[in-house]
């Protein structure tokens, strides 16, 4: 902002300076200027404010009619409630309990009345409310009014019902066009003066109610309600103004309170009542005195813009002038790139466009020579990185070729290491082959045993049943010996016998199944079942066993021998069983083995076979590494030929470079 106002600044004395003649053509510009909005400002000021303190007054006049109006309305609409009330009222008989239910009736319909009460005469002596209560009216004023057979609106009093303030409207019951009572409603103060207490005009206004003789029915300030009275307040005007209003005028008056002057207006309603509104000078000025603060804003303004206008021409004419100053001492700093804004066709416009040329053909010229010169300093610049690079890879090739070369030797000597590895690894292959076909041959003649063995087996049990065939034969001999005894000794016998054969073969059973472990775990279960049974049935043979004992002695005894001889039969039988069993596991185990040793064999046979072309090629690999190693040494002699030749490059580049810069920063010297 502080730049913005010394710019403007610079440019007024700038002005000033190169064209004094204009300057006092701008001043007495703005002199014509000043003195012309002056002149209107005081014309349009004159009539304009005029007739707005006229219409404000001639507002303020409308509202005070408009307020009495809406008295005046108001209290009618009252009046022809009571008048409609006393005309129902007329059609009722004269019974004291019919009027008090319409009194309470009207209680309920017209809430806005604080009481109704009913006179039966003109009197007003006995006039009566809802319940029946009797007051005394005949010193109310305006029972005269009723005797006269006419409705009225007092003036504000205190109700005999609830000594509150406010108005009695009344109206008389007519009969043969005479007056033979009345009815007379309470209507509150409040009520009365709802339209007058929320009277607003502007900011300030405000309006006061008063009865005839001058008494304050309502007012702002509250201490003077039915209190005071405007001829008690020492207004000279505003006392006259009261006297005026009261005999039907519409009256204006001014007055002071507080040192706050106002002006007002008074008028009287219908009922004789005075309507007064008010508000303070000062507002009426008010919208007088906005406008000219406006006309006087406005006024500067143009002002303003003339004077702005006289520095924004004089800046145009001086403008090209500064700008040609300005481009000539760039141009001699060395600045070829400012360029002068040319508008019109004038003298100056001519120059300017002379000089912008000339700026324009030496910016080319410069920029062309900078150009080459940056293509010299670039393409030296290039030729020098490219030298050191080459000479850097020269030395990296030499490098890596050194490594290849100790790589290629330690290459030859790990290739010669893995051929020996190798060829041990095919003797000890073969070694495996031959002992896989020595266990081979071993296992095909396991299996041939295993197959005796299983055979013998199977003639051992075929042995032992023939064997146990005989001996169940001596078995059927001494059970018919058995049968000759008594009847009761044959059934002994025979429990007896099986009982016990029964027991010693289940006990046989299980021994020969605990023998044979997993295999015989279920069998030794089924035996131990047996063996359970036989008991039971030993116990029941011993029952009777005193009986056929002598009887059962020898046959006992041959019996014994028998089974001893059963027994061995059937474990021998029960072992033969279970070796039979076990060859033929062995010759199932030892084809497994047989198996697995001839896939092993032909693994070997081709680990051999894949040795040998391993070794093979390792011996190639050995010669092709001999013959690197030999190149290698070549080109590492070639690499450091050429590393040295990039070294010269190198060198020269930098020379031109450090030339090339040298012409850049001359060049440089000039803007471009």
């Amino acid at each position: 902002m502080a730049r913005k106002k010394s710019g403007f600044l610079r440019s007024i004395l700038t002005f000033c300076s190169l064209r004094q003649t204009a300057g006092q053509i701008m001043l007495s510009s703005l002199i014509i200027v000043i003195v012309c909005v002056a002149f209107l400002s005081v014309t349009f000021y004159v009539p304009t404010s005029n007739q707005v303190k006229s219409y404000s007054t001639k507002q303020l006049v409308l509202d005070t009619k408009l307020l009495a109006k809406e008295m005046d309305i108001k209290m009618k609409e009252q009046q022809t409630v009571v008048r409609m009330i006393a005309e129902q009222g007329a059609s009722i008989e004269d019974n004291k309990e019919q009027q008090m239910q319409f009194l309470s009736s009207l209680k309920e319909q017209h809430p806005e009345f604080t009481t109704v009460l009913y006179s039966p005469d003109v009197t007003g002596q006995f006039a009566m409310d809802a319940t029946g209560k009797e007051y005394d009216l005949s010193s109310r004023p305006y029972v005269k009014e009723i005797q006269a057979g006419r409705s009225y609106v007092s003036e504000p009093l205190i109700s005999v019902v609830d000594n509150t303030l406010g108005v009695a409207i009344g109206a008389p019951v007519m009969k043969d066009g005479q007056p033979v009572g009345f009815y007379t409603a309470g209507y509150r103060i409040n009520e009365l003066v709802e339209d007058v207490s929320a009277f607003k005009h502007g900011n300030t206004g405000q309006a006061v109610l008063m009865t005839a003789s001058g008494i304050f029915i309502y007012s702002p300030d509250e201490t003077k309600i039915m209190n005071s009275n405007i001829t008690d307040m020492g207004n000279t005007h505003m006392n006259e103004a009261f006297a005026e209003a009261v005999k039907g005028n519409y009256v204006a008056f001014d007055f002071q309170i507080d040192g706050v002057k106002r002006l007002g207006y008074m008028t009287q309603t219908e009922l004789n009542w005075v309507v007064v509104t008010y508000m303070d000078e000062s507002e009426f000025s008010k919208p007088v005195n906005d406008l000219l603060l406006l006309i006087l804003t406005v006024g500067i303004i143009i002002v303003a813009a003339a004077l702005l206008l006289s520095i924004l021409i004089a800046t145009k004419i001086v403008k090209p002038i500064r700008q040609l100053t300005h481009g000539i001492d760039l141009l001699a700093q060395g600045d070829l790139t400012y360029r002068i804004p040319v508008k019109g066709k004038t003298d100056i416009s001519a120059a300017l466009h002379s000089f912008n040329r000339s700026s324009e053909q030496l910016h080319q010229l410069m920029t062309n020579v900078s150009d080459l010169s940056g293509q010299l300093t670039d393409s030296a610049k290039q030729l020098a990185v490219g030298a050191e690079q080459g000479s850097n890879a020269s030395q990296s090739i030499t490098e890596a070729i050194m490594v290849v070369a100790e790589g290629s030797e330690r290459q030859t000597s790990s290739v010669q290491d893995g051929s020996d590895v190798a060829e041990n690894i095919a003797m000890q292959i073969n070694g495996v082959a031959e002992h896989s076909s020595h266990v081979s041959t071993v296992a095909s003649e396991a299996n041939v045993l295993a197959t005796d063995g299983s055979t013998a087996m199977h003639d051992l049990g075929r042995k032992m049943d023939e064997m146990e065939y005989g001996i169940r034969e001596l078995s059927g001999t001494i059970q018919n010996l058995s049968s000759l005894s008594t009847s009761i000794g044959e059934v002994v016998g025979v429990i007896s016998n099986i009982a016990r054969q029964t027991n010693i073969l289940s006990l046989n059973a299980a021994i020969e199944a605990s023998r044979s472990g997993e295999a015989g775990r279920g069998f030794a279960v089924v035996a131990d079942e047996v063996r359970n049974l036989a008991g039971q049935s030993i116990a029941s043979a011993e029952q009777i066993a005193g009986f056929i004992g002598r009887i059962q002695v020898e046959i006992e005894r041959t019996l014994r021998a028998s089974e001893q001889t059963v027994e061995q039969a059937a474990q021998g039988k029960q072992a033969g069983e279970v070796a039979s069993e076990l060859f033929t596991n062995i010759r199932s185990s030892v084809e497994q083995v047989a198996d697995s040793i001839r896939s092993v064999t032909a693994a070997a046979e081709e680990i051999v076979s894949g040795t040998g072309s391993l070794v093979g090629s390792i011996r190639l690999i050995a010669d092709s590494a001999s013959e690197t190693a030999a190149e290698t040494e070549n080109v590492s002699a070639a690499a450091q030929q050429q590393m040295a030749s990039m070294e010269e490059v190198a060198s020269s580049s930098a020379e031109l470079a450090n030339m090339s810069e040298q012409l850049r920063s001359q060049i440089e010297k000039f803007k471009l």
